[in-house]
């Protein structure tokens, strides 16, 4: 078996109650995490703090130590491949256990129970993306540090019911992404106040950061932009943009909407998708509305393209350093099995 976490046995606890809790939180988010802790400051974890980890199924939650390494990502990234625990499946990734004879203070370890890809993003960077395609189904890869729920819309309830389904399959930190290259994506000032109204009332807080992608969309959505990113901010999220190529294609004044992103400091990464059909066999490097790349060395934001596949980010890497710009990662548009 697969070991992808640890736990440490508290008064009281059972193989039976421990698999159950385990089962129950699987999916939970960093947000929900801090949320039940409303004391823990999750830049100073302290080895030997326990925190409790809320249900997401069922009413089990988890009391759960915190060991030396530990990060709420990663505990949660573990726990998000751990649905359907059984006692069985803790003995067996435990040699010379029983149900019978744990102690406080052993330590566990807990077994991956649900299916994840063996597939793994390469090369390495300091962000490693992939984009989750609510209709396709199937894993991230292992070794993702960000993952993005997609299904093209920007109505909330549609987007949040639609992302859902693959909340359970995302790896490292959990994205719910908004828009998209059709009517169904378009966004208006309506459609962007109603997504930043349930940010504030808490609707994502199974996710740890929201991003926008903005590629249809009416013109003079400079603010509603900058008051929903800061909304999100305002919340503990993780904010992510992506454009068209290195604009919105289809919104009139995206040259001055990209001006107000460069500039924005709530925006945590930008990603410019280099593919048009996403079948193309290398970049696509074309521009739109008169945006240059160069352009994109001015931005406060972490430049972290959207790629076809990881293995051409080598070559982003090359090209954008002759604009004067330094990326810090990918995000995989290729679907993995």
């Amino acid at each position: 078996m697969r070991t992808v976490l640890v736990y440490t046995v508290l008064i009281g606890d059972t193989l039976s109650n421990i698999a159950t809790s385990i089962s129950d939180v699987a999916g939970v988010s960093s947000q929900q995490i801090k949320a039940a802790n409303p004391n823990l400051n999750p830049n100073t974890l302290s080895v030997g703090q326990v925190i409790c980890i809320p249900a997401q199924r069922g009413n089990s939650e988890l009391m759960y130590t915190i060991l030396a390494g530990d990060t709420l990502s990663g505990i949660c990234n573990a726990l998000s491949q751990c649905s359907d625990m059984t006692y069985q499946a803790i003995e067996g990734d435990n040699p010379g256990v029983t149900a019978r004879d744990i102690q406080p203070s052993q330590l566990l370890n807990i077994p991956a129970t649900a299916k994840v890809s063996d597939a793994a993003l390469a090369p390495h960077a300091e962000n490693m993306g992939y984009w989750d395609c609510t209709w396709q189904g199937g894993n991230a890869p292992s070794n993702a540090t960000l993952s993005l729920a997609f299904s093209g819309w920007v109505d909330v309830e549609s987007a949040l019911t639609d992302s859902n389904t693959v909340l359970h399959n995302l790896v490292g930190t959990k994205y719910i992404s908004f828009g998209g290259g059709n009517e169904n994506g378009a966004f208006d000032s309506t459609q962007i106040t109603a997504l930043t109204n349930a940010i504030n009332q808490g609707v994502f807080d199974q996710y740890d950061g929201i991003a926008y992608d903005v590629e249809e969309g009416v013109s003079g959505l400079e603010t509603d932009f900058q008051l929903s990113f800061a909304a999100a901010k305002a919340k503990g999220f993780k904010v992510l943009v992506t454009v068209s190529h290195s604009a919105p294609y289809d919104i009139s004044d995206a040259a001055e909407l990209m001006n107000s992103f460069f500039a924005d400091s709530n925006i945590d990464i930008l990603s410019p998708q280099l593919y048009t059909t996403g079948e193309e066999a290398e970049n696509n490097y074309d521009t739109s509305h008169g945006v240059s790349w160069a352009s994109y060395a001015a931005c406060k934001a972490a430049i972290v393209p959207s790629l076809i596949t990881s293995a051409f980010y080598p070559s982003a890497q090359a090209y954008f350093a002759e604009q004067g710009v330094t990326l810090k990662g990918y995000i995989q548009w290729k679907h993995m099995d």
